[in-house]
């Protein structure tokens, strides 16, 4: 067998449980759709042609929703290909295959036969090396066409029973699925049974540049050493942007953060300064800058970090691990200020304070800026 995509690298780190709203009614109520299977697989695609690893965001750093949510700008690129793999004459097969039968009728082909008929080898071996976007069929009726699917062939072969497929299935994150043939269908190894599939239309896009949770999830967090920190809700990067801090798409600035024990855990007290220019993040006045001076608690605390501005303690952040323990690079955290007890938080593009430790509070190590060298450099591929 030829060189197979490493799902652990080119896959995305979270399973497809996206649920779309496509529209609101008068009535307040939502129609909604399930899954970005095939923005996915476009992605995936898209990363793989350009020569990139997909952004890892485990499923984790969402909890409980365990997808990153609307405004996340990795969601939005999920959605945005979503609508794109849809809008190819390829895509009506999910229509017009979900009304045929399993098996031949007359002169009318059934869903299981094709794809013996169209060679499953072809798929790949007109373009060797190169996956494939397939369309996969479960439904059996024109309504019920969203049940079907889309996932990314990686490899062909011949095994003791047929031909065998490998895919990245957007359902699967972080392995390898294989599909066969069998007496009741097109069997794939995460258990889905499928009546058939065929290959489906797929132009490649240049992918965003998107920012990355950190690719060494277990590794310690240690005073002094340069991090960047990604905010967990937007998927923004905390950058110096014109002057002062805020949240970006893209940036370079790095963070170190300093005091406490060598290798910082939950509740340890930290600075965080460039390592630059610095520039000390600190509490709500010097973070938001002249536009967002009033501290939320009222006058009192107001005058508490005034106070604490004047006599240099209002640069603490208390570090808060979720479920406690050392702080990893993989782990969520928030940063309570320490003068004022306000969560360092965040919007779809701005930097703020919160008083309320919801969603919009949770941090975590981003992978190296472009302009340091990444976690890891070479290809998807792997050695069979």
């Amino acid at each position: 067998m030829t060189d197979s995509i490493d799902p652990a690298r080119a896959a995305y780190a979270f399973a497809n449980r996206f649920v779309n709203v496509l529209v609101t009614l008068p009535n307040g109520t939502a129609v909604r759709t399930a899954g970005r299977c095939g923005g996915m697989s476009y992605s995936v695609l898209d990363h793989v042609t350009s020569g990139r690893d997909v952004p890892t965001w485990p499923a984790g750093l969402f909890a409980p929703g365990r997808v990153p949510p609307d405004g996340h700008l990795v969601a939005d690129h999920l959605r945005a290909r979503q609508l794109d793999s849809f809008r190819s004459v390829s895509a009506l097969r999910f229509v017009t295959w979900s009304a045929l039968p399993d098996r031949d009728l007359g002169p009318l082909a059934g869903v299981r036969p094709r794809p013996r008929r169209a060679r499953p080898g072809r798929l790949l071996t007109r373009a060797p090396g190169r996956p494939r976007v397939l369309g996969m069929v479960v439904a059996r009726h024109p309504l019920r066409s969203g049940d079907n699917h889309q996932v990314v062939a990686t490899g062909f072969s011949r095994g003791a029973t047929g031909p065998v497929l490998t895919l990245i299935d957007p359902n699967s994150p972080g392995r390898e699925v294989s599909l066969v043939e069998t007496p009741e269908g097109w069997r794939a190894s995460n258990g889905r049974l499928w009546r058939g599939f065929f290959r489906h239309a797929y132009a490649p896009r240049t992918p965003p540049a998107l920012p990355s949770a950190s690719r060494r999830p277990t590794v310690r967090v240690r005073s002094g050493a340069p991090l960047a920190l990604a905010h967990v809700a937007t998927g923004r990067l905390l950058v110096v942007a014109e002057g002062g801090p805020a949240l970006r798409a893209t940036g370079t600035t790095t963070w170190t953060p300093t005091g406490g024990p060598a290798l910082l855990t939950d509740g340890a007290t930290v600075r965080l300064v460039t390592d630059d220019r610095a520039l000390t993040v600190v509490g709500t006045r010097p973070v938001l800058g002249p536009a967002h001076e009033a501290v939320a608690g009222g006058p009192a605390d107001q005058a508490a970090a005034d106070g604490a501005a004047a006599d240099g303690t209002a640069d603490g952040w208390r570090v808060v691990v979720d479920g406690g323990g050392p702080w990893r690079q993989g782990s969520r955290v928030r940063l309570l200020h320490t003068a004022t007890g306000v969560l360092l938080a965040g919007t779809a593009d701005a930097l703020t304070t919160s008083w309320t430790p919801d969603t919009c509070t949770w941090w975590t190590i981003a992978t190296p800026p472009p302009d340091h060298p990444p976690a890891h450099r070479g290809t998807h591929r792997r050695a069979r």
